[in-house]
């Protein structure tokens, strides 16, 4: 019986046979063998060289004529680097297949740089930031020749006078004067500065909020001497206040009174702004959230925030009115209410709170928030249930650098926190409480990073039962300690209940690489605990994670295990968003 698979067995060896001769066979490629030279020389003339781009397909008369014309491009290539003696040996070679060329350079000494005159003429010759851009330029001087260099060289001054206002500044000398038998080069610039230009009138264009308010962003006094610096201020100031879709600055520039007139074209945002979300966290679970936002609500610039958060363990709900003060760049007063639900398995609360914030970005970086807070706490602790009412005033300080937002290498985030109240007939308790966390990245070789990070915090309290739960220290968590539950970490009372603790003490390790395109991995150990003075305990938590540096943020799943005892062998973590 014929075997109706045997014909398809045929051709595939054929095919397989057919492949393995076609392997066999050498390679042809046409080349053109460069030596003598190395890194960005050998770079330059490969970029220079016409020949090099050629195929074993082009004309025989086309690859002779860019064969003789190589000396040239070598040369100009050599130039370029201050290499003025060159010498080139070549050779072409013509087969049945192709052709191959090998060229030899001795390169020479190079030139360098023996003296730099810059002049300035004009009200520029004053300018001390001019001098100072004088002095920076010059020291050039003895450096390698590179002619991209003394173009940059020129193009400084150009940018330069644009950005201090000299508008109609040209160059009257323009030498680069080559000594080849001394190998020295002599770099002569004069520049007519001219006037230095003034802002004119500045015209603003809206109709949302008042004139004295928009005013208070805006960095360009007519009859100010004009500088581009004062325009990107106010374009950014304007930009981020969080009123205006598009910030368009027109300066005009082509005046017959040395005076430059600016329109500024602003384009309100939305009104209303609405956002409704859904997420997952491995901490409260699954995850329900909305905000509204009313950007204007009067032509003074007041602004109203709401967000509402809810989840199995934790459900918040907040509200502000927000107030811009002299300064609305940087400060603001506002006042809000808040609602808080907590649900863990150490306890459940349901807190309300009224508060007055004072917020003032300090010129450091820094972002300081003074408040004043009432707040009403009803708390659980296995079968014991308190009321507490506060009147709490405190401040915080938060501060955050890094070196790329979206997928961060280096930086840090610091916060400081510091809250008391005493007691009185609208404050139960007595209390003092300090609490630092702050966060290190440091980039380390092979596409990897060390991240470090700690939460400290301490309290001095009168009636520590009374104390909510609100302002006691718990640990466990994926911004805790990994390996444990949220919140399962803590000083317990006598029927094993966590009640929380005075001190906090949190330290984490992580080593994390990229592995593949946005995919990484990481190993971490985390150590601490909430405690009180006399039972302190430290527990830790390890494990493995990994990375997806997505297009809205940095993913983290972590799995760890505690290695201390716990109610759990086990945990998986889940994050989402930047960590500095």
């Amino acid at each position: 019986m014929r075997n109706p698979k045997r014909p398809l067995v045929l051709r595939i060896n054929r095919w397989y046979l057919l492949l393995l001769l076609v392997l066999a066979v050498p390679g042809v490629f046409a080349e053109a063998i460069v030596s003598g030279v190395d890194g960005n020389v050998k770079d330059n003339v490969m970029v220079m060289m016409a020949l090099d781009n050629e195929t074993c397909a082009t004309p025989e008369w086309k690859i002779r004529g860019l064969y003789d014309q190589a000396d040239l491009e070598i040369d100009e290539a050599l130039r370029a680097l201050g290499y003025y003696h060159g010498v080139v040996k070549k050779s072409l070679v013509f087969d049945k297949s192709c052709w191959h060329a090998k060229i030899q350079i001795d390169k020479g000494p190079q030139v360098h740089i023996h003296d730099i005159s810059i002049t300035f003429d004009g009200i520029a010759q004053s300018d001390a930031a001019f001098q100072k851009l004088h002095k920076k330029l010059l020291k050039a001087t003895g450096d390698p020749l590179d002619h991209s260099q003394y173009e940059k060289m020129k193009a400084r001054i150009e940018s330069f006078a644009q950005e201090r206002g000299y508008l109609k500044g040209t160059f009257t000398e323009k030498k680069l004067i080559i000594d080849k038998k001394l190998n020295q080069a002599h770099i002569k610039l004069a520049f007519a500065a001219g006037k230095r230009m003034v802002f004119g009138k500045v015209v603003i264009e809206q109709d949302i909020l008042d004139a004295d308010f928009v005013e208070k962003y805006i960095s360009i006094n007519s009859g100010d001497f004009y500088t581009s610096e004062q325009l990107a201020k106010t374009h950014n100031d304007l930009s981020k206040s969080g009123y205006f879709d598009m910030v368009d600055i027109h300066p005009e520039a082509e005046t017959d009174d040395h005076t430059v007139p600016v329109t500024i074209k602003l384009h309100p945002r939305k009104k209303h702004h609405y956002a409704l979300g859904v997420g997952y966290d491995t901490d409260i679970g699954p995850l329900l959230s909305g905000a509204y936002e009313n950007r204007r609500l009067n032509r003074r610039g007041h602004f109203l925030t709401s967000e509402l958060d809810l989840s199995p363990i934790l459900s918040t709900a907040d509200i502000e009115y927000n107030i811009p003060l002299k300064n609305p760049i940087s400060d603001f007063f506002s006042f809000g209410a808040g609602l808080k639900r907590e649900d863990t398995d150490s306890f459940n609360t349901l807190s309300a709170k009224l508060s007055t914030r004072l917020k003032h970005a300090l010129d450091s970086g820094w972002k300081q928030t003074l408040f004043l807070d009432l707040d009403y706490e009803d708390f659980t602790i296995g079968s014991v249930t308190t009321q507490t009412l506060l009147l709490v005033p405190g401040g915080s300080w938060y501060k955050s650098v890094s070196n790329k937002p979206m997928r961060p290498t280096k930086g840090y985030r610091a916060k400081i926190d510091v809250s008391g109240s005493y007691k009185n007939p609208i404050s139960d308790v007595s209390f003092l409480q300090g609490a630092f966390s702050g966060t290190w990245m440091y980039p380390l070789p092979w596409r990897s990073k060390f991240i470090g990070r700690t939460e400290l915090g301490a309290t001095l309290v009168d009636d520590f039962d009374r104390l909510p739960t609100s302002y006691r220290f718990y640990a466990g968590g994926i911004n805790s300690i990994r390996g444990y539950a949220y919140k399962e970490l803590g000083p317990k009372d006598d029927q094993g209940n966590v009640i929380g603790g005075k001190f906090l003490t949190v330290l984490s390790f992580e080593y994390e690489k990229a592995v593949y395109g946005d995919w990484g991995v990481s190993v971490f150990l985390d150590t601490g605990d909430a405690f009180n003075p006399d039972d302190i305990k430290l527990k830790s938590g390890a494990g493995l994670g990994v990375r997806w540096y997505s297009p809205f943020g940095p993913v983290r799943v972590d799995f760890a295990v505690p290695l201390n005892d716990s109610d759990s062998s086990f945990q998986i973590h889940f994050a989402a968003g930047a960590r500095i």
